[in-house]
């Protein structure tokens, strides 16, 4: 049997491990692989083909490099909002955060520089709007309107998009169609609506750090109405666009915000259902399009729950 003291630098020595995977914040993934893996089966993308998860890898290191630059800049105000990230929590140094940061985007440069051209250069755009959007002096998360449309352009349309270029590099029969920049725009509309819903919650701490985010500017009362109406927006373009799973998440989430917005005061807690209302289902939508979505997926609930409940002492998610 081992001993006390074993145990405790076993103990430690796996929180560790966690503690840097935690930063990589694996649940957030999820919902960067989603409309990827969705444009990707829109380009006509092989479910057997190599590039389906060399797009999960590729989207994956964006993701680290985006949630790792934005960590590292917000780390005062995550602290103040209880985000219970490591770095905001002192789990992990700062150099460590931004050797993970910096690999992410490296990773993802080193997989787009290598793919055709049309993918290259829209890689190279996407690693520019995540630095650009949290670091300084653009700090684009700290302008209002310019936040907005750099979450529905950025995080749903041109992640749908690269997964839509995937797909046709993949494909030795599919031909081009401009028509998918038109599928893209309700995924643009519902993400930058699950955004405004997440600066709802924030706005105190937010407001304490000096952040001009939507919510601090214009009020948690006019962003949630944005919210719920991009909701509906981008089912009824779902619908249009033949897009069932983002029409299906629409209507599975719009309820559950515009109950929140109903209500007298705002319940933190119905907009915090609601966002992982989101993610959930869109998640388990975009299975039905490739089954084995399901294994990433499994993986980053499975580790956010073990984590949060062993590290933290939190019930999450």
């Amino acid at each position: 049997m081992p001993s006390e003291s074993g145990k405790k630098l076993l103990s430690k020595f796996l929180f560790g491990i966690g503690d840097h995977i935690a930063f990589i914040r694996p649940l957030l993934l999820i919902p960067i692989w989603t409309p990827a893996l969705l444009g990707f089966w829109a380009g006509g993308g092989s479910f057997s083909a190599s590039e389906l998860w060399l797009l999960i890898l590729y989207t994956t290191f964006l993701g680290i490099g985006i949630y790792g630059i934005n960590q590292i800049f917000d780390r005062e105000s995550d602290e103040i909002n209880n985000k219970n990230l490591p770095l905001a929590l002192g789990y992990i140094s700062k150099f460590v955060a931004w050797f993970i940061t910096v690999a992410g985007f490296v990773g993802v440069l080193f997989i787009g520089l290598f793919m055709p051209i049309y993918i290259a250069l829209v890689t190279v755009l996407a690693v520019l709007v995540g630095i650009s959007y949290s670091a300084p002096p653009f700090r684009f998360k700290d302008r209002p309107i310019v936040s907005l449309l750099l979450n529905c352009v950025g995080h749903g349309i041109l992640i749908y998009i690269i997964g839509y270029l995937f797909g046709i590099a993949s494909s030795e029969v599919y031909v081009f169609k401009w028509f998918f920049l038109l599928r893209s725009t309700p995924y643009g509309i519902a993400f930058v609506s699950v955004y405004l819903a997440t600066t709802v919650l924030d706005v105190s701490g937010d407001r304490k750090v000096g952040k001009r985010t939507f919510s601090v500017v214009y009020g948690q009362r006019k962003a949630l109405t944005i919210a719920v109406l991009g909701v509906f927006l981008s089912g009824m373009l779902g619908l249009i666009f033949h897009e069932p799973a983002i029409f299906l998440t629409a209507v599975i989430t719009f309820p559950i915000y515009a109950g929140a917005l109903a209500d007298k005061e705002i319940d933190p807690a119905k907009v915090v259902r609601g966002n992982k209302a989101a993610v959930l289902a869109l998640a388990v939508l975009t299975l039905f399009y490739i089954p084995t979505f399901f294994i990433p997926v499994f993986i980053a609930i499975v580790f956010a729950c073990v984590y949060n409940r062993k590290r933290l002492g939190v019930a999450y998610p």
